[in-house]
């Protein structure tokens, strides 16, 4: 089924995983595989139950998220009882955009990374200038959104969930045509994620075009750091 495709870097880490167990030195081990493996199914799961929703806070277990997408992304972590909201102030104390604290928590807690693997259901997809944060009309505005993958297919169309102006919608991303929006068949590739303010506005807006790279937290860095 072409939903299984964003597993296969998943697979073949537990395939490892159970190759190299008991194999002298530092290894993942099988279980922690499985684990990481139905962590981030139910991450994807827990995002795609929030679509038309975000006009409002996120509730999780009485904790209120702010309704925008990095609010969206650290709810959806919260119900699965990772404190990513936590892990973003302490990777990035006295950060004021969230979109970049939660960069840093990825790199500290976990992997960032721009091509070669295929992301998983429930990593981060992070983007630059899809919005002009500093209002000086220039693409100088790093880590403005965020969102959560849900699947890849099998031509490598990314899925991700993220908490929009109308709330949480599904978006797509396609690094092997980032300026091209739909596909010859009308499939979308590339969804917009910038606004043009003006006729004469040039400014990229498709998601392949702002796209700076995945992200996953790893519960095991996680523990560890404790």
């Amino acid at each position: 089924m072409p939903r299984l495709a964003p597993l296969r870097a998943l697979a073949a880490l537990i395939v490892l995983a159970a190759l190299c167990d008991g194999c002298a030195g530092p290894s993942i081990t099988l279980r922690e595989a499985l684990d990481q493996s139905d962590l981030q199914a139910r991450l994807a799961a827990r995002g795609h139950a929030w679509l038309g929703q975000g006009t409002s806070p996120f509730l999780v277990g009485g904790e209120r998220f702010t309704p925008d997408c990095s609010g969206f992304v650290e709810a959806v972590y919260a119900s699965e009882g990772v404190a990513l909201r936590r892990l973003a102030v302490l990777a990035a104390p006295g950060e004021t955009s969230g979109v970049a604290a939660l960069w840093a928590a990825a790199g500290r807690y976990g992997s960032r990374w721009r091509g070669g693997d295929w992301p998983a259901p429930g990593d981060l997809v992070f983007f630059d200038d899809t919005w002009d944060r500093n209002g000086n009309g220039a693409l100088d505005d790093p880590f403005t959104h965020i969102g959560l993958v849900e699947w890849v297919d099998q031509r490598g169309t990314v899925t991700f969930l993220h908490r929009a102006g109308t709330g949480v919608v599904r978006g797509h991303l396609m690094l092997e045509r980032p300026g091209t929006s739909r596909a010859e068949d009308g499939a979308e590739l590339n969804a917009p994620l910038r606004v043009r303010v003006s006729r004469d506005d040039r400014s990229p807006t498709l998601a392949g075009e702002l796209f700076v790279g995945f992200g996953r937290i790893e519960p095991a860095r996680v523990a560890a750091a404790r």
